[in-house]
């Protein structure tokens, strides 16, 4: 069984480039650099408190917008698209994708929580 926080170590061209790329593409109403950091705080969160379920949530996300979009920046979307493949590839190698439930291993944040409610037994 692959490690639960295994997805952490995959190649870090999402925090790198995609949110300057998707950018490119969703910036619509908003500055490019607004959702630029919108996007990064996003990323940032995620690798520091999310689980790998919240991180492939977020690659078909971005994957909806790339194929969505119907833009002229075709160097963006074409990156992104090799981006995310090569992020959806590589997962399925490190991420046992369908888990049994007794299995799962319990999120960071469970476990944080768990230990801030456990009360000392008294004997």
């Amino acid at each position: 069984m692959p490690h639960p926080d295994a997805w952490l170590f995959l190649p870090p061209e999402v925090e790198a480039l995609v949110p300057s790329l998707l950018s490119r593409l969703a910036a619509t109403g908003g500055s490019s650099d607004e959702v630029e950091r919108g996007l990064r705080h996003r990323i940032q969160a995620l690798i520091l408190e999310g689980d790998v379920e919240q991180w492939r949530t977020f690659l078909r996300e971005a994957t909806g917008m790339v194929a969505e979009y119907a833009g002229d920046d075709d160097e963006a979307r074409t990156m992104l698209a090799a981006i995310l493949d090569d992020q959806f590839l590589l997962a399925r190698a490190v991420v046992d994708l369908d888990p049994p439930r007794s299995r799962r291993p319990p999120s960071a944040r469970s476990c944080r929580r768990d230990a801030t409610t456990l009360q000392p037994s008294v004997a």
